[in-house]
């Protein structure tokens, strides 16, 4: 990813999620952001990988349990990464397992987020992206996948 690029351009991002209602709240909340633009939806993991590949965004937000049974956000992200393997990630779940955390971890996103207690914060972190790529290598994260993979 070319953090130059960032630097002087709006963040990019794609939202997968596939309650409609949930996923209108929080295209409007992200497009509430400053120099951020959400470039494609989708529910399913078939538009979410073809919609992902297709746009090219900077970010990623996915849900874990998507509409149909081809596969979930993770397996998205999973597939997504073979043709953009610099693409960000945010997951938001209902599921707060270990294994989910673990799966999101392994599958490349950088932060895991309860969709009933963290919700909110997706704009924020869209947002220190941003600045992190205006200042620092955005590779420093403080989150908890990163703190995961140094205690596993």
């Amino acid at each position: 990813m070319d953090y130059g690029y960032l630097a002087k351009h709006d963040l990019k991002v794609f939202v997968v999620e596939d309650s409609a209602a949930v996923r209108e709240r929080l295209v409007e909340m992200i497009r509430d952001v400053k120099d951020i633009e959400v470039v494609g939806e989708a529910a399913t993991y078939d538009t979410a990988v073809a919609g992902i590949i297709t746009t090219r965004p900077d970010v990623a937000v996915l849900d874990i349990k998507l509409a149909n049974e081809n596969g979930s956000g993770i397996d998205a992200l999973i597939e997504v990464r073979k043709t953009l393997p610099g693409i960000r990630a945010i997951i938001l779940s209902n599921y707060s397992t270990p294994q989910h955390l673990k799966a999101s971890a392994d599958a490349g996103a950088e932060y895991f987020l309860d969709k009933s207690s963290d919700f909110e914060r997706v704009a924020e972190i869209l947002e220190q992206m941003k600045a992190a790529a205006r200042t620092v290598n955005p590779g420093l994260v403080h989150d908890s996948i990163r703190s995961y993979r140094r205690h596993s």
